[in-house]
């Protein structure tokens, strides 16, 4: 599966790494394997408080555990990987937010190659019709309400030269308050956000997502989260020649709307 294949209603995340090496990509699937199988755990225990019967508890745990949740999406880059998620009922802004609060919170850092991790709800060919089209589908049940809120937008391009940054963020900004209607309630922060638009374009596609929470979890960069965190312990069984190149870092330019 390529990036040409993903279609709007693809959901997934988003990982960067100095190198996508066999145990780059290990240590992803079992971060997001140990998150989702606490997601499961906590379903049939909340079933069971409701009065679910055992019998059915447990056949919801079954289908959690059998149930193909992840591919992985060809990028055809050695710093990026998309993990298209096939379970409808996960949550990736839901778990990635966990992932990372949990990081802050015990202060242990599960990782030795993850450098960002971001959830993609919504995905879509880089036009800007079919952006402007599929971040309106994304934002209406965010920011179409009377309820004060601000938001921001964090911009990254890669290997495409025909989709303008400033155009981008314009139309999103406009989207975001469908063309001034809701401006009174929605409203452009650059400090510290309550919702931040996230678009980053790979290649054809774009992958976007809403996140709250982006400064206090530093701008979902792992390594910036975790400076002076404890270093997860190795097992030996990833070899030199697996780890990321000394020096090698993967640039990422966040740019926030400035109206």
């Amino acid at each position: 599966m390529g990036l040409h294949d993903l279609k709007i209603s693809t959901k997934g995340i988003m990982v960067t790494a100095n190198f996508l090496d066999y145990g780059c990509r290990r240590e992803v699937f079992s971060i997001l394997d140990e998150y989702c199988d606490g997601i499961a755990e906590k379903k049939v225990v909340d079933a069971v408080s409701a009065d679910v019967t055992d019998d059915i508890a447990s056949e919801i745990a079954e289908l959690n555990k059998t149930k193909k949740r992840f591919e992985m999406v060809d990028t055809t880059l050695n710093n990026l990987m998309f993990i298209a998620v096939r379970q409808e009922s996960l949550d990736v802004t839901d778990i990635v937010h966990s992932i990372l609060t949990n990081l802050r919170k015990t202060k242990q850092r599960k990782t030795r190659f993850m450098q960002r991790i971001l959830p993609v709800t919504h995905t879509c060919y880089s036009a800007m019709d079919d952006i402007a089209k599929t971040a309106k589908s994304m934002l209406e049940g965010i920011m179409y309400n009377k309820t004060p809120k601000t938001f921001g937008i964090m911009f990254k391009c890669r290997n495409n030269s025909s989709i303008k940054r400033d155009e981008v963020i314009d139309v999103v900004a406009s989207i975001a308050t469908e063309g001034g209607v809701y401006e009174e309630f929605t409203k452009v922060d650059l400090t510290n956000p309550e919702y931040t638009v996230v678009i980053n374009i790979v290649k054809t596609a774009v992958l976007m997502g809403v996140v709250k929470d982006f400064n206090l979890l530093s701008k979902y960069n792992i390594d910036e989260l975790t400076k002076g965190f404890i270093e997860p312990e190795t097992d030996g069984r990833v070899a030199d020649a697996e780890k990321p190149a000394e020096g090698a870092v993967d640039n990422v330019v966040d740019n926030v709307v400035d109206n």
